[in-house]
């Protein structure tokens, strides 16, 4: 996992410069956006313990860059929430060590964890509106919500950061309006426990925006 992982993140930063080479850039004025978006974050946490399921919350912020004939960089800062859930027995048996009380350890239980993303873009249009959007993205862990109280420090469980990688496509239509779908696939292990066993995030993400310019 961590070799493909180092190869897709390899191939993301290398794209730029292959797409270059094919089709170079005609001179052209950039053109500069910045906008706000807001849509759906359907979570998942991989590992031990968890629920695979894909659970939706929100996500908003806002996004900056600039276009120039076919291709362009687009920078965002925006929050979002990522819900996971325990399976009962399953997680007590590996995690004990995190719970408040010992009875709880039949109980199913969910974490709410509102990341800071950073996201940075390489922009590449495919067809007149249509717009790959390849990258890294940074997310910092802003709070953790436990739900059902289950255990002494909720936040202590999750690294603090980590990186991930973002492919997705954006429709870019009149009238400033835009719609996008990504996928995301977390190159970092957030288990920050002393207990081995890697937690992987991934994300499947929907949004509309607004083009202020």
């Amino acid at each position: 996992m961590k070799r493909a992982a180092i190869g897709l993140f390899i191939a993301i930063i290398l794209l730029p410069a292959i797409v270059l080479a094919q089709d170079p850039i005609k001179l052209s004025i950039p053109k500069i956006d910045l906008g706000l978006k807001l849509g759906a974050n359907m979570a998942q946490l991989s590992g031990n313990s968890w629920d695979n399921g894909y659970k939706a919350s929100f996500l908003g912020g806002i996004f900056t860059g600039f276009r120039a004939h076919k291709m362009g960089v687009q920078a965002e800062l925006f929050f979002s929430q990522s819900n996971y859930s325990v399976q009962g027995h399953d997680f007590y048996d590996a995690y004990s060590q995190f719970y408040n009380n010992a009875k709880d350890s039949a109980k199913n239980g969910a974490f709410r964890v509102t990341y800071m993303n950073i996201p940075v873009l390489f922009q590449y249009k495919i067809v007149p509106l249509l717009w790959l959007q390849i990258g890294p993205q940074y997310s910092g862990v802003v709070s953790v919500k436990d739900a059902d109280g289950l255990v002494k420090d909720a936040k202590s469980l999750f690294k603090s950061g980590s990186v991930s990688g973002v492919i997705g496509l954006e429709l870019k239509l009149p009238l400033h309006i835009n719609f996008g779908a990504r996928y995301v696939i977390g190159f970092s292990d957030v288990n920050a426990t002393n207990i081995s066993g890697a937690w992987q995030e991934k994300q499947l993400q929907i949004h509309v925006g607004y083009t202020i310019l």
